[in-house]
């Protein structure tokens, strides 16, 4: 699993919002500039931007879930976090009131 952090701005973009969040509502998260999404990379040499994997968990539950690839843009990613376990993580940064995305 890999944690990428990207823009709020982006992250909050309606259009993409209805991708991370399967359509849901976002909740209010921290005033800064991050959100978290824990995803599987699909692609990292693409020069327009970042490919991630959608649905992932949702298709291990049901592979009738279809698997779909998001691209963000360069500029709109922080950070990216690799490693095996990235559970503890996870739960400090809610735990924290930080904005994940788990796709």
């Amino acid at each position: 699993m890999t944690a990428v952090v990207v823009k709020k701005s982006w992250a909050d973009l309606q259009a993409i919002r209805q991708f991370l969040c399967n359509g849901a509502t976002a909740e209010a998260s921290p005033p800064d500039e991050g959100e978290t999404i824990f995803a599987r990379v699909l692609d990292d040499t693409d020069e327009r931007g970042l490919w991630i994997e959608l649905n992932t968990r949702r298709h291990a539950k049901d592979p009738c879930v279809e698997l779909q690839a998001l691209m963000i843009p360069w500029d709109s990613v922080l950070a990216v976090v690799v490693g095996d376990e990235l559970c503890p993580a996870q739960r400090e940064a809610e735990k924290l009131g930080f904005g994940l995305s788990i796709v």
